[in-house]
């Protein structure tokens, strides 16, 4: 096993096995880190600033390669023996050079994955039991082939001039389903997913998101029109807030997008 405290790559370097990280790993600008297949990394809960929410995390400044396989996914955990969600805060692809990430399952953290100013491919992920399964701003970002659940938030996004793709993916028996808390302008093509059984609703804007959002093709359970719309929390709740538009529904649930 690998113990990493508060670390700095400035260089090139390769992760395998078992990586513990007991602080903050920072991939620099210029420098590169690989995660093989299989690799377990876990975090060691850590609350440095008393905000309830652990304090482990991968930054990345530089570029990453975290491509796991179908039967040997990089695993992102806590190392926590009753693991509970914010163990450890994120994987954050911060004005990186290049992020490639597919096959991952990212559990327990405060946000799964984080992703801005950059662009990035999200596929074939696995995102539970963590406050946001994925979070996004700012981005050119595809996200395609996840499955997304038993999270607080499935997916979190501030457009902000955002170009975003998200298709394909499956975001079910999460508390919200997709959490806009501000800052779209409706331009997110959001189609072909499966959006259902989230708990309180598939669908939440947040009280500074005044603007409409159009989700169209996606599968909610159902095709009833009203039934779809009772699981949107938006101007019919709060007339400050824009409205959730649903059109041309699906008829059947969505195979998941595998390439």
């Amino acid at each position: 096993m690998t113990l990493l405290n508060d670390t700095v790559i400035d260089g090139v370097q390769t992760w395998s096995g078992i990586v513990r990280i007991n602080g903050i790993v920072t991939v620099k600008k210029g420098a590169h880190l690989t995660i093989a297949p299989g690799t377990r990394i876990e975090f060691v809960r850590i609350d440095r600033d008393g905000d309830a929410i652990g304090d482990g995390e991968i930054l990345v400044e530089g570029s990453l390669t975290a491509i796991g396989t179908p039967e040997a996914p990089i695993l992102l955990t806590s190392a926590e023996a009753a693991p509970m969600k914010s163990d450890w805060k994120y994987l954050y692809l911060d004005f990186v050079q290049k992020g490639e990430v597919e096959y991952i399952v990212s559990e327990y953290a405060y946000s799964g994955i984080q992703v801005h100013f950059c662009r990035a491919s999200v596929k074939n992920l696995v995102f539970r039991h963590n406050v946001d399964g994925v979070r996004f701003s700012t981005v050119n970002i595809e996200l395609s082939g996840n499955r997304i659940y038993d999270n607080t938030n499935g997916l979190r996004y501030e457009e902000r001039n955002s170009t975003a793709h998200i298709h394909h993916n499956d975001i079910r028996e999460n508390e919200t389903g997709l959490f806009v808390p501000t800052r779209s302008d409706d331009k997110a093509l959001i189609e072909y997913n499966n959006i259902v059984e989230n708990r309180r609703g598939n669908v939440t804007l947040g009280l500074t998101q005044s603007g409409d959002v159009t989700l169209p093709r996606n599968w909610w359970g159902t095709t009833d029109e009203q039934e779809i719309a009772a699981t949107f929390f938006d101007h019919k709740y709060d007339e400050s807030l824009g409205t959730v538009h649903a059109p041309a529904p699906l008829t059947a649930p969505v195979a998941l997008y595998v390439k």
